[in-house]
């Protein structure tokens, strides 16, 4: 044992726990829904797997999935870097106020912004109504199903990944070599391919792993809209039929298919030129551009905008209309309380709301408990121990939420030792472990950068006074960083609070979440109370944007 062991015996017991959680609800879970795709009444067998790849509807669902992650890829990645880069060089007053809209999408649920899209773009929308209306035509000018529909809602809400990404990255670059470049002639083109790409590249990497993540298992836009089957669909379909050896098999392949890309977008990180920028951020200069490219950058940045404004207008508005009235006229206008009324007056009806804030806050809490300890271990005390507890903290990133779902039904579903020897599928408890793997990557990134962000002199005075490590870390690191910590929190309640995936699969009666909610009553033709719903979840997700912003408002904007 090492002298540093020895003398803080706390750390390599803390790595131990860590480790021993992230097992047993990470990893092994994951071999449990192997054993489930390889094992059928207790014999090794690959069957499932050849039914799966034997049949050309699994095989062109599975290529579906893929497409749609590149497609969500491509699309947010040009939106949100063009966003990025025009909010850094050439958005002038109101900026504030621009970055602020255009963070919006992050802090409304997937469903929800689904549902909107749906009573806007719709074949009985209030868009697509005043479009026809205004075209005078016969039928709607357009189908809002399959893959172009999905992916219009996926870009909408995903976007926000590379451009807060590349716009926090765009912090740290040398502005004098882009001004330079610009005065020795060099095109915008050049001067982004030569100057801007290396040092913002990290972040675009980053950010498609996240995006092909997430759009490979996007569950609320295919489920809803229809048209374009995925895997996340199938495998919702396989585990209510109760085939869950082919639930399994095909979350395996999702996971195939999210692996091989972030294998390959890393191989081409390690294998292309990248800038290590200066930590220090530097004052942004407004520079002059073509008015041609000013003007079109600028349509751009409106039409965004005035997307993102629209569905979040029309659930307010629709919120307060009748459902006869919205399922009946062209533009409801039968004004009434009693979506909300129903909603503060029916304790069962409040009760799925209630169960969504109660499970993000038990998701968030046992987060943080468990990732900053463990981030201000591994960046103040690397090793190589530290190395195995972050993969393990960081592997949840790599696994769609479908995934983390069906992990915890095949683990789960009996008596385990992590669980104490009872089934938790069905308890109330599973959703909020659910959302709390899920968190894990984020929050530990999240607090690294708030520790990593904090001076040392300040650790080092606490110790120089005759402080050890564990009252260091109480009393010194942990206040000085909670601003930052805590945001972190508020983030990832917000994204916990509308989950739509791993509830759909996971949930119980006692655990009824706001999404499954919401959903339910649009299906049983409640649609009034599911858009009451959402107005109530946007305005939590506004008052967590405003705490965040005013706890650690540099690091956002």
């Amino acid at each position: 044992m090492s002298t540093q062991a020895r003398k803080n015996p706390v750390l390599p017991i803390w790595y131990a726990v860590t480790a021993l959680l992230c097992l047993g609800y990470v990893a092994f879970p994951f071999f449990y829904t192997l054993r489930s795709a390889t094992f059928v009444d207790g014999s090794f067998t690959l069957d499932v797997f050849g039914e799966f790849f034997a049949n050309p509807n699994h095989v062109q669902v599975a290529v579906n999935s893929a497409v749609l992650g590149l497609g969500t890829v491509l699309v947010c990645g040009i939106l949100g870097t063009m966003l990025a880069l025009y909010m850094t060089f050439l958005a002038g007053k109101r900026k504030m106020i621009l970055h602020i809209l255009l963070l919006s999408p992050m802090m409304i649920p997937g469903v929800i912004t689904v549902i909107a899209f749906i009573q806007l773009y719709g074949e009985s929308g209030l868009f697509t109504k005043a479009l026809q209306m205004l075209l005078n035509l016969p039928s709607a000018p357009y189908s809002f199903k399959g893959f172009g529909a999905i992916l219009f809602v996926i870009a909408y809400t995903q976007y926000v990944y590379f451009y807060l990404n590349v716009y926090v990255a765009l912090k740290y670059l040398d502005y004098a070599q882009v001004e330079a470049a610009r005065s020795l002639g060099a095109s915008w083109g050049r001067v982004f391919k030569d100057v801007i790409f290396p040092v913002i590249k990290p972040a675009v990497l980053l950010s498609t792993i996240l995006t092909f993540t997430s759009g490979v298992s996007s569950f609320s836009g295919p489920n809803l809209i229809g048209g374009y089957k995925v895997l996340s669909t199938q495998i919702v379909l396989s585990k209510v039929n109760n085939h869950l050896e082919m639930a399994s098999v095909q979350a395996v392949v999702m996971f195939a298919i999210s692996i091989a890309v972030m294998l390959l977008v890393r191989w081409y990180g390690r294998r292309t030129r990248s800038v290590q920028a200066d930590r220090t951020a530097t004052k942004v200069v407004p520079l002059r551009a073509h008015p041609a490219l000013l003007l079109a950058t600028r349509i751009v940045v409106a039409v965004q905008i005035l997307l993102i404004l629209l569905p979040i207008a029309a659930i307010v508005y629709l919120s307060f209309m009748t459902t006869g009235s919205i399922m009946q006229e062209i533009f409801p206008h039968s004004f009434t309380l009693e979506n909300y009324q129903t909603i503060f007056a029916k304790p069962r009806v409040l009760q799925p709301l209630l169960n969504s804030l109660e499970m993000a806050t038990l998701a968030v809490a046992a987060g943080l408990l468990i990732t900053v300890p463990s981030a201000y271990a591994l960046v103040r005390r690397p090793s190589k121990a530290g190395a195995v507890v972050r993969f393990l903290l960081m592997l949840p990133a790599a696994l769609p939420a479908s995934l983390i779902a069906i992990n915890l039904i095949n683990a789960f579903a009996t008596e385990n030792v992590f669980a104490f020897n009872v089934p938790l599928i069905g308890s109330f408890v599973i959703l909020p472990i659910a959302y709390t793997i899920m968190a894990l990557p984020m929050l530990l990134s999240s607090n690294e950068v708030a520790i990593g962000s904090l001076h040392r002199s300040l650790e080092e005075a606490s110790k120089s006074l005759g402080a050890g490590p564990l009252r260091t870390f109480l009393h010194v690191i942990v206040p000085n960083t909670m601003p930052g910590i805590l945001a972190g929190g508020v983030l990832m309640f917000i994204r916990m609070i509308g989950e739509y995936t791993m509830s759909a699969l996971l949930y119980g009666i006692h655990n009824r979440p706001i999404s499954i909610s919401i959903v339910t009553n649009m299906q049983e033709y409640e649609t009034g109370i599911s858009l009451a719903y959402g107005v109530l979840v946007i305005l939590v997700c506004y008052a967590a944007l405003a705490v965040i912003f005013r706890l650690d408002k540099n690091r956002f904007v």
